[in-house]
């Protein structure tokens, strides 16, 4: 069976709910962590990320979509950085970044061949390098499984 060029460039749709499990996410963070569910009302177009509660208020999530024809790591990273505090973070993925928001909270960027993935967090009490570090260990795992 033949397959078509788009079909050859269009990676296969992710589930990120199925990435990381509830305990591996409560095991990096060391906070309990309620059952991950995707967010409905979130951009189609972006993504549907898989969102957790941890604790009574902290919140994670991760989103896994397709690089547009036109993004590129570089150009993200750039834009973001106009934006917020960015900070490389090697050796993950192809080429990976940390951005942070505000209020505490973490994310990492991370490009795999033509995907992009996004861990963001926030978690109550816990430090900067210790939500870098869960990110991290996180993330790693994820990318084993797209």
């Amino acid at each position: 069976m033949a397959v078509s060029l788009l079909q050859a460039q269009t990676p296969k749709k992710v589930d990120p709910c199925a990435l990381l499990t509830k305990e591996e996410i409560q095991e990096a963070l060391g906070k309990p962590v309620g059952d991950g569910k995707p967010n409905t009302k979130a951009n189609p177009s972006v993504g549907i990320p898989c969102e957790y509660v941890v604790g009574d208020y902290g919140a994670f999530s991760i989103l896994v979509k397709p690089l547009g024809p036109i993004e590129t790591p570089d150009k993200i990273q750039s834009m973001l950085a106009k934006m917020m505090k960015t900070a490389d973070a090697p050796g993950i993925g192809d080429k990976s970044f940390f951005a942070f928001p505000g209020y505490g909270m973490v994310q990492l960027n991370t490009f795999k061949a033509s995907r992009y993935l996004i861990i963001t967090m926030l978690v109550p009490g816990a430090t900067e390098p210790a939500q870098k570090n869960a990110a991290k260990e996180l993330m790693l795992k994820a990318l084993t499984r797209i």
